[in-house]
């Protein structure tokens, strides 16, 4: 009688093991949920011959000649109760030459944050592109549910970038090894080769810069608003990991980081899908 009983314990902790590591794997990159499809607003991108030089600034008297899409934000969900102190809304411009495209975004901000320091965050805005064929519902799943492109432009390297003003920060980091007089070996020290960046996530914890950097970008605040653009060639060599535009329907959203509000990482104002429509 033990025995039959010792037997039937054994089975049934190893079923029930079994199916945990089952759900486990299955759930491993986050637990299903359905969440309906709503009609997404869809941002024109017209052909137009022009150009900007980013070393003259954004060229707003050209953005002004274009209409906008006003896109929504909502905070981005997390696990600790964080303040919810979100950026409502942001306009959206876009067009393209043929070669490259561009995006513009305008957004209001009471202050302009362009420094990174201890319990100090910057200002940044960002647009993210689903990789894969089939992107998540909502977009706060995506980079964690889906492989995504994201462009990402910060206003702390737009300064240093564009106006030399490096930071000056407060907590002391020694960059040079002893009794060298230039840095041989930049272990710590983020070398700014523009005011955007170009970044890959496939899931949680896997946010990464790309070694290309072919994202450009510029930013500009005014009377308490920031405009930045960013500029990309249409397509690229690397379709694994870039968004490639006018080969199929894109989609992508938008997020913005409001550094006196404590955002940054996960902490940000994001937009639903927009639908890209290239003329």
């Amino acid at each position: 009688m033990k025995k039959s009983l010792t037997i039937i314990v054994i089975v049934v902790t190893a079923v029930a093991f079994g199916f945990a590591v089952y759900i486990g794997v299955r759930r491993a990159r986050g637990v299903p949920v359905t969440i309906p499809d709503g009609e997404r607003p869809r941002l024109e991108i017209p052909r137009m011959t022009h150009e900007i030089d980013f070393s003259e600034g954004i060229n707003l008297d050209f953005w002004n000649t274009l209409e906008h899409l006003q896109v929504d934000l909502v905070y981005q969900l997390m696990v600790l109760p964080w303040p919810k102190k979100v950026v409502p809304f942001l306009r959206v411009k876009s067009f393209h030459n043929g070669e490259d495209i561009y995006f513009f975004l305008e957004w209001q901000d009471q202050t302009e944050d362009t420094s990174m320091d201890i319990g100090a965050f910057s200002d940044a805005a960002a647009v993210m592109f689903p990789l894969d064929e089939k992107a998540p519902a909502s977009t706060l799943m995506m980079g964690f549910m889906g492989q995504a492109n994201i462009w990402q432009w910060k206003a702390s390297r737009d300064r240093e970038f564009w106006t030399g003003q490096k930071e000056e920060r407060t907590a002391y980091v020694d960059f040079y090894y002893p009794f060298e007089e230039q840095e041989l070996f930049v272990v710590s020290k983020d070398t700014v080769s523009s005011a955007a960046r170009d970044l890959i996530s496939a899931r949680v914890g896997t946010l990464t810069e790309k070694t290309i950097q072919p994202i450009k970008g510029r930013g500009s605040y005014e009377n308490g608003v920031w405009r930045i653009v960013l500029r990309r060639s249409m397509t690229t060599a690397e379709s694994r990991t870039d968004v490639q535009f006018g080969q199929a329907l894109n989609i992508c959203a938008f997020a913005v980081w409001n550094g006196s509000s404590g955002d940054r990482g996960g902490r940000k104002s994001i937009s639903n899908w927009v639908e890209l429509w290239i003329r």
